[in-house]
């Protein structure tokens, strides 16, 4: 009778670890089916602005110069007439992003008549938090948010939930060293969307 429960036991232990492996072979196919929709449906960088529509302000955040460059060019483009790039680091001013972007003049013109700098946010959540700030107070109804495409999706989520009174639309930048066409022969580009997937799956269980 020993014998009989002792074989049960072990018999019910394997049948525990099998359905916990194939639970576990599941998610772990699950998520990088996941993942690799995510990296193949990131937004592509948008290039033509002859055919946006009119917003009251624009957001960039701070993390690559292209985006600095893109909102500069969107402001020029005469879309909106506000702009502000929010997590600027301290020391950085226009006279030094006027150098370190090397601006034409018209770009120049835009930075210094119709650009704000935002230097308290240290993180995507930060940035909602000013932009709201700062769309409140010029009592903006919609922005353009610029952002690097891998970016894009995490920000969205954030900034919808911060200031979910006003219409967002998407500018993504794709920045030069992020060939997603090729993305799984670079360890750093593989490093880079891992991360950020994984916090984007953090902000929709945040939801």
């Amino acid at each position: 009778m020993s014998d009989k429960k002792t074989s049960m036991t072990l018999h019910g232990r394997f049948r525990n670890r099998e359905t916990a492996l194939t639970i576990s072979c599941i998610l772990v196919a699950f998520l990088l089916a996941s993942f690799q929709h995510f990296v193949l449906t990131l937004p592509r960088g948008e290039t033509d602005f002859t055919k946006l529509n009119h917003t009251d302000g624009i957001v960039v955040t701070t993390g690559g110069q292209q985006r600095l460059v893109e909102g500069l060019n969107l402001l020029v483009s005469g879309t909106t007439d506000k702009l502000l790039i929010s997590g600027v680091g301290k020391g950085v001013n226009k006279a030094v992003l006027v150098q370190e972007l090397n601006l034409n003049d018209q770009q120049v013109s835009a930075l210094f008549c119709c650009v704000e700098l935002e230097y308290g946010a240290l993180d995507t959540r930060g940035n909602a938090l000013a932009a709201r700030e700062w769309i409140h107070h010029n009592g903006l109804n919609s922005i353009r948010l610029v952002t690097a495409n891998y970016h894009m999706p995490r920000a969205e989520i954030v900034f919808s939930r911060a200031i979910p009174d006003v219409d967002i639309h998407q500018w993504a930048v794709s920045p030069d060293a992020l060939d997603v066409e090729r993305w799984w022969q670079d360890p750093v580009i593989i490093r880079l969307l891992t991360r950020e997937y994984a916090k984007y799956l953090a902000e929709i269980i945040r939801l």
